[in-house]
């Protein structure tokens, strides 16, 4: 779980909240902010992290499962 650079994102901090426009941010430490900042009280939690959607499974026949 090491963060890169670019993931340096409040709405991922320890401290930052998403407001209902999703560009700002309410930050503990320094009030209402951009989303993108990077400031140094930046604490990563892994628990706001929204995980992508899993991928799809294709349709297999039972025709690939036979041995020729």
């Amino acid at each position: 779980m090491f963060r890169k650079k670019q993931d340096v994102n409040c709405a991922y901090c320890k401290f930052g909240y998403v407001l209902t426009n999703e560009e700002d941010c309410i930050c503990d430490k320094y009030g209402l902010i951009e989303r993108k900042n990077q400031c140094s009280k930046f604490i990563y939690e892994p628990l706001k992290r929204i995980p992508s959607p899993p991928a799809t499974i294709e349709k297999y026949s039972e025709n690939d499962f036979k041995i020729s």
